[in-house]
């Protein structure tokens, strides 16, 4: 009879037994994993009475999770064509810009790319502009881009669309170039609201990089209803030019030429 008595109580030390090693590594594995989680700040996941025994993921790892989708593709804008009225028979366009916007480089003031799109297009094109402006460079009179624009006569000019001639002119800081257009573009869109703006992005003369021209476009197209032209993409930028690098007659032919044909893409200008 003692035999029969021994082997239960002996089966059940067995199980005590057992279950205190369970539970004591159930409770030694919980304090190793906090600390891991503790000393790595990454939040314990595992739970060793339960049925997920992943062991957390190793600090550093990138995100499991999606990549974010990719930017949308540029689309240009398209506007309004422009047509003569009565009360307005020719319609007024503000060129906003640096010397080349100002004519330099050409052998007489109607050889301007300028004065070419105010003949070709039958348009008053009002010019702003200085030699040796940028963006964040003052020009010979000062003035930065931005300057000029906050100087312009608006009421007297009353523009039905703005284009915007400017680069780096020699500025290093491509941050700081980025954020004058964007600060140029909200104040033409609060002064002019609901007006046309096309930018002429940089030509890349010596000293501009590829990299820079990429930012001072995408700084740009990220102002709703901008309408970029890109020369050095699009194959008009490989200009004769003379003196100081500026274009020569020619030059200045060729960048009238792609403009017109940009703004009769862009609905501006009547497709003839």
């Amino acid at each position: 009879m003692r035999r029969g008595h021994d082997f239960p109580l002996a089966a059940l030390l067995i199980v005590l037994l057992a279950l205190g090693v369970v539970g004591g590594t159930g409770y030694a594995w919980t304090q190793f994993n906090d600390r891991i989680a503790e000393d790595t700040d990454v939040e314990s996941v595992v739970d060793p009475g339960g049925s997920d025994d992943r062991l957390p993921d190793a600090p550093g790892l990138p995100d499991a999770s999606p990549s974010e989708p990719a930017e949308p593709a540029y689309e240009p804008p398209t506007f309004d064509t422009l047509t003569p009225t009565a009360n307005r028979p020719r319609p007024v366009l503000l060129l906003l810009g640096d010397g080349w916007a100002a004519g330099d480089g050409a052998s007489t003031e109607k050889a301007s790319y300028a004065a070419l799109l105010a003949d070709d297009l039958g348009w008053d094109v009002r010019t702003v502009a200085e030699s040796g402006a940028g963006y964040t460079v003052p020009g010979l009179g000062g003035s930065t881009i931005l300057d000029m624009f906050a100087g312009a006569p608006l009421g007297s000019i009353d523009p039905d669309a703005v284009l915007v001639q400017a680069g780096y002119a020699g500025a290093t800081d491509t941050k700081a170039v980025t954020r004058a257009i964007a600060d140029l573009g909200e104040q033409i869109a609060a002064d002019l609201p609901d007006t046309p703006v096309v930018a002429v992005s940089s030509f890349r003369p010596d000293g501009v990089k590829a990299k820079q021209e990429a930012k001072m476009t995408k700084a740009w197209r990220d102002l709703d209803g901008t309408l970029v032209l890109r020369p050095s993409k699009e194959g008009w930028a490989d200009l004769p030019t003379g003196a100081a690098g500026n274009p020569l007659d020619a030059g200045h032919q060729t960048i009238a030429t792609s403009l017109e044909q940009a703004l009769r893409d862009s609905g501006l200008v009547p497709q003839s």
